[in-house]
């Protein structure tokens, strides 16, 4: 993942490591998920016949709401379905993820 966002010109001292970032998601208000698919699944937690289950992912979970971007509901790199989006708390928003980021941003302004 830290490749991709290297090539999206994000400055690493802008990461954050799993252990330092996943507490964080308990308290957050909204977690913005862009695309990814395995590594945001609660299954790899809770589920011990799939897949994914004991690899290390990203809690967005545990956040009190989830806005999910995506261009499908194709499953990820594992072919597994997804259980996060299945979760009330989360939103789905398709589209190119660009566009979709200006599209929330811009209803955020409206409602500041």
């Amino acid at each position: 993942m830290n490749v991709l966002l290297a090539e999206a010109n994000v400055p690493y001292d802008k990461l954050f490591d799993m252990d330092q970032i996943n507490p964080e998601f308990q308290r957050a208000d909204v977690a913005l998920v862009i695309g990814a698919n395995d590594v945001t699944n609660p299954a790899a937690r809770s589920n011990p016949g799939s897949p994914i289950y004991g690899m290390p992912i990203l809690d967005v979970d545990k956040a009190q709401n989830i806005i999910v971007i995506k261009r499908s509901m194709k499953p990820g790199f594992a072919g597994i379905d997804n259980d996060l989006y299945l979760d009330p708390k989360t939103a789905m928003l398709f589209g190119d993820a660009k566009d979709a980021v200006g599209k929330v941003v811009q209803e955020l302004k409206k409602a500041a």
